[in-house]
């Protein structure tokens, strides 16, 4: 089971979500594409997520629901 909360959302409508899964117990990002361009998904650790370039503002948002500042460390 997992419980998924959105965090960032595209003006072209794709969206970002924080998903924890209760079995792994790591959290994860994953991206939904638009249904436009094929509703695609990928997943990665939000280690991998936060180190993904060019840094864009679902970046920024992820880290504000972390509690982190901008070069990771904690507020």
């Amino acid at each position: 089971m997992s419980d998924e909360q959105e965090f960032s959302r595209s003006s072209n409508g794709d969206s970002w979500f924080i998903v924890r899964d209760v079995a792994a117990g790591e959290p994860y990002v994953l991206h939904r594409a638009n249904p436009s361009s094929g509703g695609h998904e990928t997943c990665a650790p939000v280690e991998v997520f936060l180190n993904i370039r060019p840094f864009g503002p679902e970046r920024e948002a992820l880290l504000a629901l972390l509690g982190r500042n901008s070069d990771g460390s904690t507020s």
